[in-house]
């Protein structure tokens, strides 16, 4: 069953997703959970065991022109509460896609980032490309949660979402692109293989929780 939260707000954003390929939702998880994640990367941090991001399936393909975030790869079996607490509100989540939407998700993979201050990530997909007949999961829908207290105007780290002509006109914007600011609490969701997007330059450390449900 629906967790109370989504049963309330899940078919607005399920309409959105289904009708314009993204959505925001803002207080996805509650404020306690927020400080202990945005916690839990300080800690990581601390004791050197955020790694650089790679790009790509490859694990020795680093580019820190591309990207510049370090990432904790989460694991459920080994989730702190505040983890489960996330991790329930995305299986809620993957239940109500699948219901409504039929996309047939079946799992979910996790990290934590830290951009330091100066740091962005490049236009890109979250779709890899495969070669040589290879079969693997596939990221469908691309999740962002932000963990980032009194977030500023100022302080940058804007999510820069690119958009076609018809999204651009129905939502009035003078330029191609949607910048969507990293708030605490707030989770942006939107298809892998059909969103370009980028994180703006950062002024101060930024904190998230992206994740990715995958299809067979």
């Amino acid at each position: 069953m629906l967790s109370q939260y989504l049963s309330l707000n899940l078919q607005q954003q399920l309409s959105e997703i289904s009708e314009h390929g993204f959505s925001i939702m803002d207080n996805f998880i509650s404020p306690a959970n927020i400080l202990a994640l945005a916690d839990e990367i300080n800690t990581l941090n601390a004791n050197s065991h955020m790694q650089i991001a790679n790009t790509g399936r490859s694990p020795i393909s680093i580019n820190t022109q591309l990207r510049g975030d370090s990432i904790y790869w989460l694991n459920e079996v080994e989730a702190s509460p505040a983890q489960q607490a996330y991790f329930k509100k995305m299986e809620d989540l993957r239940c109500g896609l699948n219901q409504h939407l039929y996309l047939g998700l079946f799992s979910l993979e996790s990290h934590l980032a830290l951009y330091p201050i100066g740091a962005g990530y490049q236009k890109h997909l979250d779709c890899f490309q495969f070669k040589g007949g290879e079969q693997l999961p596939k990221r469908q829908i691309s999740c962002i949660l932000y963990l980032n207290q009194d977030w500023l105007a100022e302080d940058g780290g804007y999510l820069r979402l690119h958009l076609n002509a018809h999204e651009r006109a129905r939502l009035n914007l003078k330029e191609s692109y949607l910048d969507i600011a990293p708030i605490s609490g707030r989770l942006v969701l939107f298809l892998s293989d059909t969103f370009y997007h980028e994180v703006l330059a950062t002024t101060r450390i930024r904190k998230s929780l992206t994740s990715w449900f995958l299809t067979r």
